[in-house]
């Protein structure tokens, strides 16, 4: 590793990943405790949208919260300041985070003509910026130990993984607008999934084959499937796309190059 001297962007990376990581977690919740304020549950109510999973895949977001949190008071730490992998990833980060701080904002407190887009749009930069993020670490694996990267290079493939999913959640009821006819939802979810995995594929293959990253893509169409075969049963197509949809990402992650999890390199890190 090479070190520099510390410089002010170092301490404002390190303060704006400590500040942003617990700000998601907290300002996801507001609409909990604070009186005026949307809940999520009520967002995802105002639309009658095919492709929301069943209730217990949003659970995923504990993990990810408590281990962006973890990841965050790593890469605070002195020692870390300005070590060259949190050099390069930490500024993606913090922009992702912040969009998702952003995007939580917007949930609770947007008028109700308004939010749909302002989820949406705000989605595209935090699934960028944090797709940036993971492929940068991902390429950097070796330079952390093997507790550092339980502690940050996973929760920010987790996020990653699970946002790549969500930004299309947030764009199903503004298709199923445009395109106002009788099938318009069942076609519009369909479209909008075969997206989705398009996407979480070609990143995975991007970033290294990072099976972590699609973890979370394959939760939630497990769910998805649930909802639609089991629990409903409401679409089956949209119940069997999902099932073919996980099979497709559990093939691409499978298949070499893969992401290293084991041989920590002293020397380069």
């Amino acid at each position: 590793m090479t070190h520099r001297p510390a410089t002010p962007s170092d301490y404002l990376r390190q303060s704006a990943n400590l500040i942003t990581a617990p700000a998601m977690w907290v300002l996801s919740s507001i609409g909990f405790f604070t009186e005026g304020a949307r809940t999520a549950n009520e967002f995802s109510d105002m639309s009658d949208n095919l492709l929301v999973p069943l209730g217990p895949a949003f659970s995923i977001w504990f993990p990810i919260f408590v281990g962006c949190i973890a990841y965050a008071v790593l890469q605070a730490l002195p020692k870390n300041r300005t070590r060259d992998v949190f050099r390069a990833v930490g500024w993606w980060t913090a922009a992702g985070f912040a969009c998702v701080c952003g995007w939580a904002l917007i949930t609770a407190y947007a008028p109700t003509n308004l939010v749909q887009w302002g989820t949406a749009l705000i989605f595209i930069p935090a699934v960028g910026a944090l797709i940036v993020a993971t492929k940068i670490f991902t390429e950097r694996i070796n330079e952390v130990s093997a507790i550092e990267r339980i502690l940050s290079w996973v929760p920010i493939s987790l996020i990653a993984g699970w946002c790549s999913l969500a930004i299309f959640l947030n764009w199903t009821p503004i298709a199923y607008d445009a395109f106002a006819h009788e099938t318009a939802s069942v076609t519009s979810s369909l479209l909008i999934l075969a997206a989705a995995l398009g996407l979480i594929i070609g990143v995975c293959r991007w970033s290294l084959c990072n099976r972590v990253y699609v973890f979370p893509a394959i939760w939630g169409l497990a769910w998805l499937a649930g909802r639609h075969l089991v629990a409903g049963p409401e679409v089956p197509i949209i119940g069997w796309v999902a099932i073919g949809g996980i099979i497709l990402l559990i093939a691409s992650a499978l298949t070499k190059p893969r992401v290293p999890i084991t041989g920590y390199d002293a020397e380069t890190a």
